[in-house]
């Protein structure tokens, strides 16, 4: 009897759809991020206290608060915070340094007709066209 023989894709850190513009994650628990995960993704993205708070749309004192007690971001907090985190995985694919990506995001960009800049990483739907347009600069699609 035939037997049918499936090779499985390979695994990697990042777990992301093949498609550069979608952001799904599998397999983590989604309704916290520690406040170590904070740690490590301000390090890999180099944003001020006050950059992260203007992005999770909270006040800087509350931001010092939750590093102060080492609370873990839950709820939305924590999705958009494991959004950006795929970001970072997929930026530094691209960007050699995270000061180059940071001045990547911070700057002006015209993509299609919309306007990529700092403020456009303050949503879900942002930080999706930023990954998009990392995708396409990872395969050399410039539009």
């Amino acid at each position: 009897m035939k037997t049918i023989n499936y090779q499985y894709p390979e695994r990697n850190s990042m777990q992301i759809a093949s498609e550069p513009e979608v952001l799904y994650l599998t397999g983590k628990k989604l309704n916290e991020f520690s406040m170590a995960s904070f740690e490590e993704l301000s390090r890999k993205l180099s944003f001020s206290q006050a950059e992260w708070a203007d992005i999770l749309h909270i006040s800087d004192r509350t931001l010092q608060r939750y590093i102060k007690d080492g609370k873990p971001f839950e709820g939305l907090y924590a999705e958009h915070l494991y959004q950006l985190e795929n970001l970072a995985v997929m930026a530094s694919e691209v960007f050699s340094s995270p000061e180059t990506l940071k001045n990547w995001l911070i700057s002006s960009k015209n993509v299609l007709g919309a306007n990529l800049d700092f403020n456009t990483l303050k949503s879900f739907w942002g930080v999706k066209l930023i990954a998009t347009e990392l995708g396409r600069i990872a395969h050399g699609v410039y539009i």
